[in-house]
């Protein structure tokens, strides 16, 4: 019976021992999940659009009540690091200098799906669960909707709900914050 070759799963630690090497650049599109370094799709004018306006709605939404964190990286756990297009903070005086945030610190992730919409559900979905976020938004530009996600446990979310043009938005951490589905998406 033939076997198939194990793969090499990478810590966090060894990521950026890679990137300090010069192995992997500022310029490289990749975030490590559970061990494997992905390449991120490239972003198109529609998703980079969705992303500034919700940092414009969370922005203006938030006060001094969260940080607003734009596609940079979360550390979830010693196997992964994901740069989420969006996540809601809470707040610290050093902004994050001396860590990046951990799953307790977030209130909200957001990703923005124009062709990942696949990928952010089978593995992006599962994997912000088995981290216990507490609340995450799928924002599927293609079908014009925002999934919600929230109440994590063994490894996935037990309450979900579709939005789509509407409807408003709220976040459970931050209740007084109404976005529409609208202003996420745009015209």
């Amino acid at each position: 019976m033939a076997s198939l070759p194990a793969t090499r799963r990478f810590s966090v630690d060894e990521y950026y021992q890679m990137a300090a090497a010069g192995i992997l650049s500022e310029d490289d599109r990749v975030e490590l999940i559970e061990g494997e370094i992905i390449e991120m799709a490239a972003i198109g004018s529609r998703h980079a659009a969705c992303v500034m306006r919700l940092t414009r709605l969370f922005s203006l939404g938030v006060g001094d009540a969260a940080l607003v964190l734009v596609q940079n990286p979360v550390r979830l756990s010693d196997l992964s690091e994901p740069q989420p297009d969006l996540a809601l903070l809470k707040p610290r005086a050093d902004y994050y200098a001396a860590a990046h945030p951990g799953p307790d610190d977030v209130l909200l992730i957001v990703e923005v799906a124009d062709s990942s919409v696949v990928y952010d559900r089978t593995v992006k979905t599962p994997l912000y669960a088995r981290a216990g976020i507490r609340e995450f938004w799928l924002v599927d530009l293609e079908r014009q909707q925002v999934e919600v996600s929230r109440e994590p446990a063994a490894g996935s979310y037990h309450a979900a709900q579709v939005h789509g043009r509407g409807d408003r938005l709220a976040v459970d951490a931050l209740p007084q914050i109404q976005i529409s589905v609208e202003a996420i998406l745009g015209d």
